[in-house]
């Protein structure tokens, strides 16, 4: 296992280093740079003014010049500095990180809690009303953005029903109360935990009735085995290893789709700044939370694989 994690590992480093030259190239040859694009909007800036800044930034050098420099300077932890705030891009990364995280983590939990349950359930009550309704919930929670389901769900339960703050991680002046941050964490955690809520229940169903069909199941109880050690054992373990693989895309969505959730509930996030960052094509910020995500989703993915071993006596890492 140890020889798998660290080939696993060494495997990352080329595909980090090929992400960040396709990532570095699109943003380096968008049209137009971040200070130009600033001087359609400054009567008073001067084609010098910007030969000036673009020579500053080392953004008049050949492309090649520019990655190897932005290179160096990453593997020894410089990000630079970002071309609007002038603070170093590592700094504000790691300021909104932790709120990223937290939200992230807080909708996966979310999403695992209550799609698989709901999986499960739905599946040992074929056809039944309560599977009926859930399947339409699913269908019609799926053909919704969730940007504006977070749109209702603050209308309804932030504005009319007033159980929930509007946005943000903390009321002011409460900074430190962890009930407070919990209120605030609520309702964007649940909504962005939807998609994968409603995805696991699909998903944990039709494993469970697939798995209930086998042969080895309709031994067990042939064996006088009683029903919750048939469903333990025999039946969830091996209906969950669809639902553990696609852990690692469901993280992925999560990551990416943070922009949407933290902007429409106020949370001041890494997606949030990047998006902001690339509305003004500040290049060193979007660089960075590229690299940053990448890296997290292939340590997601890596925890899927190692899992297997785990879940699935048959898998083997040599």
């Amino acid at each position: 296992m140890r020889r798998y994690i660290l080939r696993r590992v060494l495997q990352a480093i080329p595909l980090l280093f090929v992400i960040s030259v396709i990532a570095f190239t699109l943003y380096r040859i968008a049209p137009n740079t971040p200070f130009r694009a600033e001087l359609a909007l400054n009567p008073e800036a001067t084609e010098e003014d910007i030969r000036r800044l673009e020579a500053k930034y080392g953004l008049d050098q050949p492309l090649p010049v520019q990655y190897a420099r932005w290179l160096w300077n990453v593997l020894h932890g410089d990000f630079g500095r970002s071309y609007f705030t002038k603070r170093p891009v590592m700094e504000m990364i790691l300021e909104r990180l932790p709120n990223t995280l937290t939200l992230t983590v807080s909708a996966f939990l979310v999403s695992l809690l209550a799609g698989v349950p709901l999986g499960i359930f739905s599946a040992l009550h074929r056809n039944s009303p309560i599977d009926n309704v859930l399947r339409v919930v699913a269908v019609f929670v799926t053909s919704l953005p969730s940007w504006w389901i977070g749109l209702v769900c603050i209308i309804i339960f932030a504005g009319q029903l007033r159980w929930f703050p509007h946005g943000g991680v903390y009321t002011i002046g409460k900074e430190w109360d962890l009930l407070d941050r919990l209120h605030h964490l609520v309702l964007p955690a649940l909504v962005a935990g939807i998609d994968g809520s409603i995805g696991y229940l699909r998903i944990m169903r039709s494993q469970t009735l697939e798995v209930l069909r086998q042969d080895y199941v309709r031994t067990a109880y042939a064996k006088g085995l009683s029903d919750r050690l048939v469903m333990w054992r025999h039946v969830l373990r091996n209906a969950f290893l669809p639902v553990w693989t696609s852990f690692g895309g469901l993280l992925a969505g999560l990551i990416g789709g943070a922009a949407f959730f933290e902007t429409v509930f106020s949370w001041p996030g890494v997606g949030r700044m990047v998006l902001e960052a690339a509305l003004k094509r500040d290049f060193p910020v979007i660089l960075a939370a590229t690299m940053i995500g990448a890296t997290l989703i292939l340590i997601g993915y890596l925890i899927v694989d190692i899992g297997y071993a785990w879940l699935d006596p048959r898998v083997r890492y040599d």
